[in-house]
């Protein structure tokens, strides 16, 4: 009913014409003396040819509307919906829409050739810095190696600590720049996203590798089940968001220690490591039993990565995944980023996990990654 009153509007100019020309003919004819019936009838056949007119303009009107509204949905091929143009105006609109989709193209087209060269050029950075700072920490460790070589040397020296803050400094430059570069690939248009069955213990256990110098030098206690459960993910781009979940962990826990636990969704997730797992976990395979009700119940997998750190606000937590924010941390990072949750959650969309984290101030946080099924956490 909307529609065909503005129809009537926007055609108010023809049809008032018509209403003229019809009262011109009357006044004409009744002035030569032809009888009103024979009047009548004439000006009834012209409202019912104008009716006619009217409905099946309206009707077109429609069909135009809905075909516009089917583009809209899909507007990247436009130029393959539109229908035959019937009028001048009609075919010039047209063209000023191929010359925009044209450009739209043209644009489209160079942004991801520059994406794709800049991606190159941070993947190739990456790998050459990396070779300095490989170097940078041998010559750490082996002048750590002198130093307690010596016999007056102690763990406490001061020249072995400041070899150990350096290690530290290096480690978190590598950890900046694969940073830079996953950020990079990210926003590419083309992902190397490979997906396929992994053991989530190997996964997690190269990350708790990576982390290990941190865990100690913090006197941070570590505790991590093995179950050996599998979910189909991609290692690399998990592996890295556990980095960012562990290096989170320890930067903002000043004492007591991290707890990563591994479910399925079903099932309550354990906390202490027990030495009977520790050794199933060594051969490398399964955890029969977890597995199957994984399989049986179609459930999804959890991992859950807990710290007993200073937490984060109340006010903050429902913002701690945009890009760029940082928030009150404590002061424990005054040069934080605001881009680490903010990758995390990103790349676990992508890859069709659910992120979910919950804390409180001065109690720790909790990082939670569901895998497979449909679940909200």
């Amino acid at each position: 009913m909307i529609d065909f009153r503005i129809y009537l509007r926007e055609n108010s100019g023809w049809l008032t014409v018509n209403l003229f020309l019809a009262l011109v003919m009357t006044a004409t004819m009744l002035l030569n003396g032809i009888p009103a019936h024979e009047i009548g009838y004439g000006m009834l056949l012209c409202v019912f040819v104008t009716v006619a007119a009217a409905v099946l303009g309206f009707g077109r009107h429609c069909e135009s509307l809905r075909q516009l509204k089917e583009m809209r949905k899909n507007i990247a091929v436009v130029q393959n919906e539109m229908k035959v143009p019937e009028y001048l105006y009609e075919t010039y609109y047209q063209d000023c829409i191929n010359v925009l989709v044209k450009e739209k193209d043209r644009i489209q087209n160079e942004l991801i050739s520059r994406q794709q060269d800049l991606t190159a050029y941070y993947s190739m950075w990456v790998h050459q810095i990396k070779t300095p700072i490989a170097a940078l920490r041998l010559l750490i460790d082996e002048e750590i190696s002198t130093f307690l070589e010596l016999e007056e040397a102690l763990q406490d020296d001061m020249c072995v600590i400041k070899c150990r803050q350096m290690q530290n400094e290096l480690f978190r430059i590598e950890q900046y720049a694969d940073m830079a570069l996953q950020y990079t690939r990210l926003g590419a248009e083309t992902n190397d996203f490979v997906f396929e069955n992994v053991m989530l213990d190997e996964v997690i256990k190269l990350s708790i590798h990576k982390y290990a110098r941190q865990f100690i030098q913090k006197q941070l206690r570590l505790s991590y089940t093995p179950q050996q459960l599998m979910a189909v993910t991609d290692k690399k781009w998990l592996g890295f968001v556990l980095d960012q979940l562990l290096s989170n962990a320890v930067k903002y826990t000043r004492q007591g220690g991290v707890t990563i636990r591994v479910c399925c969704a079903g099932q309550p997730c354990g906390g202490a490591v027990s030495e009977p797992d520790e050794k199933k976990a060594g051969h490398g395979h399964c955890d029969e039993a977890a597995q199957a009700f994984c399989d049986a119940y179609d459930e999804s997998v959890r991992i859950i990565i807990e710290d007993t750190g200073i937490g984060i606000r109340a006010e903050d937590l429902p913002r701690v995944c945009e890009k760029g924010y940082t928030g009150y941390n404590g002061h424990a990072d005054q040069y934080s980023t605001g881009i680490g949750l903010y990758l995390c959650q990103s790349i676990l969309e992508k890859l069709g996990h659910s992120f979910h984290i919950t804390s409180a101030q001065g109690k720790g946080t909790k990082a939670e990654i569901v895998i497979g099924g449909m679940r909200d956490v």
